[in-house]
């Protein structure tokens, strides 16, 4: 099965320079825990999640309206393309532990998103034809594990 049948390909995104008060905004609206980060090219470098926000608006004790995307976004970017396999994008999410990966075209644009509701959803929606119930308990519990203190420090 292709990324392209199971992604969502409405999604929203929100431009490096803008605030994370504007992002919780967007989020909030839209009812999603991640944005893309555009460049001015609307190229996609980077994601910023809610979690991102709230830890950047606690460990800066700065409004939100102060602080830019760019300051709490992540900068190693992973994607995924609108014609690759599904279980390459599973592979990734379980590998990097994402629950969500932005799907690009060959400009690296957006053209929709893939996330583990998704997963779930084309699941149940094909009746575990293509998509098994193994493979997506195998995404969900990589992605849930704990990270170990190592990684953790390796971060800050």
């Amino acid at each position: 099965m292709k990324v392209q049948s199971c992604m969502t390909p409405d999604v929203r995104c929100i431009k490096a320079e803008e605030s994370l008060l504007q992002a919780a905004k967007i989020m909030w609206e839209v009812d999603c825990g991640a944005l893309p980060v555009l460049n001015n090219e609307l190229q996609v470098i980077g994601m910023v999640t809610d979690r991102d926000i709230a830890m950047a608006g606690f460990i800066q004790g700065r409004p939100l309206r102060d602080i830019l995307v760019s300051e709490a976004m992540s900068k190693c970017l992973v994607s995924i393309g609108i014609n690759d396999e599904l279980s390459v994008a599973e592979e990734l999410m379980q590998s990097k532990q994402l629950r969500r990966l932005p799907v690009l075209d060959g400009k690296q644009q957006q053209v929709g998103i893939l996330s583990l509701n998704d997963i779930a959803r084309a699941y149940k929606a094909d009746s575990g034809k293509a998509i098994k119930a193994n493979e997506v308990a195998d995404t969900l519990a990589s992605v849930c594990t704990h990270r170990t203190l190592a990684k953790v420090s390796s971060i800050a």
